[in-house]
């Protein structure tokens, strides 16, 4: 049987076309801010016609807003058109092993209200299902936003995720397989619930409204308690055939090397994440004054104590050689590295970048900018509100089935 191409899928389908116009219009104001029609027409490509007909449709239906002259083409001043960040709210939620964190936000991921809840200790399904569900209500509820604003819940689980059946495939720190999250909780809410990987949806975040929103091709690292990656690839979330794409810290390093929380042996997170630094430092020093978070080994380095400015340089040294990996692969032109525990500064990141150099292929890193942003709880839980906003600016092409 013959394939049908995209562009003769497309081409005759009047309501497809009008909807990829739409998504255009929409992603090209949020990349660039606010904008008058003749630029839009310039950077879209689209005729005056469908620019001034879209637009229009976007203003009635509250999408966009009017607001502001500019003086893009030095003659008359033209009205700008910019996102309504109150059309709609969004609400995030993170879960830790401990805690859930949750966010409101409206449509720029702007935080409106945050909650930090304590995780139940029962970790049925249906316990933590009934938690996530009467935390988001209760948000809801203490923004004084009126209901039908909420446009859908989005939550971030450490693991793998299988994000288009809504199911939780497997998370080490819950000791979760397949289970259907997304529908447990959207039987309590009746709103649409989208889960994902926790690192896919601060990765979403970058690419919505932060140092991605520019980049074609990018890849999020973090550090933490875990070590993670998000990539984007063309502007679309790269997921894996299955969603479990990004288990970066589960690369091995070294067969031989200490059991990893996944059970198996040597992998990158098991030497270069937090507990994997602490865990070094603690082993030779007292209980009483062995330290127990990244910030006391830090501390600890700052004091001037040896095995701790050894143990975070090793730590930056193996993720290096991890990050050479990626730029060997993908070659990326933005690399993000994020997370908590870039808090370690210079003590892990200089280790890092001499690393780094050492061992990628000649000339590769030449184009590519590696920045860095530490990741606190607020920006999880926005990541995760960034799922339901993803919707809003997601191809048609890919709610009509059509790959990329």
């Amino acid at each position: 049987m013959k394939k049908l191409s995209v562009s003769t899928f497309v081409r005759g389908n009047k309501d497809l076309i009008k909807a990829i116009n739409r998504n255009l219009i929409l992603n090209t104001v949020r990349r660039h801010g606010a904008l008058s029609r003749t630029q839009l027409t310039e950077i879209s490509r689209l005729s005056v016609g469908a620019v001034s007909q879209i637009t229009q449709e976007l203003i009635r239906e509250a999408w966009l807003l009017e607001g502001g002259e500019g003086d893009y083409t030095g003659g008359r001043r033209q009205t700008l058109l910019r996102l309504n960040p109150d059309a709609g709210c969004a609400v995030g939620l993170k879960l830790m092993e401990h805690r859930i964190v949750c966010a409101l936000t409206d449509l720029e991921a702007k935080v409106l209200l945050y909650k930090d809840l304590p995780m139940p200790m029962d970790r049925d399904p249906a316990v933590i299902a009934a938690a996530l569900s009467e935390a988001v209500e209760a948000t809801v509820s203490a923004s004084g936003v009126e209901r039908q604003k909420l446009l859908g819940v989005g939550v971030g689980v450490a693991g793998v995720m299988y994000p288009q059946q809504g199911i939780v495939h497997y998370s080490p720190y819950l000791d979760w397989r397949d289970v259907p999250l997304a529908e447990l909780m959207r039987v309590r809410l009746r709103l649409p619930v989208y889960i994902e990987n926790d690192v896919n949806t601060l990765t979403l975040s970058e690419q919505l409204f932060g140092a991605g929103r520019h980049v074609e091709s990018f890849v999020v690292v973090t550090i933490g308690r875990g070590i993670g990656m998000g990539l984007v690839i063309n502007h679309q979330l790269y997921q894996g055939a299955k969603g479990g794409m990004g288990e970066f810290g589960h690369i091995t390093f070294d067969a031989a090397g200490p059991v990893c929380t996944c059970g198996k042996r040597g992998c990158l997170e098991a030497f270069a994440a937090d507990p994997a630094v602490v865990a070094f430092v603690r082993h030779s020093r007292s209980a009483e004054d062995a330290p127990r978070t990244i910030d006391d080994v830090v501390a600890l380095a700052d004091a001037g104590d040896t095995l701790a400015n050894a143990a975070l340089r090793r730590s930056g040294e193996i993720l290096g050689i991890g990050l050479s990996t990626i730029v060997n692969l993908l070659c990326p032109s933005l690399i993000i590295l994020s997370g908590e525990g870039v808090s370690a500064g210079d003590y892990r990141l200089v280790p890092m970048m001499d690393a780094l150099r050492a061992h990628v292929f000649n000339g590769l890193l030449d184009d590519v900018r590696l920045i860095v942003e530490e990741t606190d709880d607020h920006a999880w839980a926005r990541g995760a509100a960034s799922l339901v906003i993803g919707k809003l600016f997601e191809s048609p092409l890919i709610e009509a089935g059509i790959a990329l």
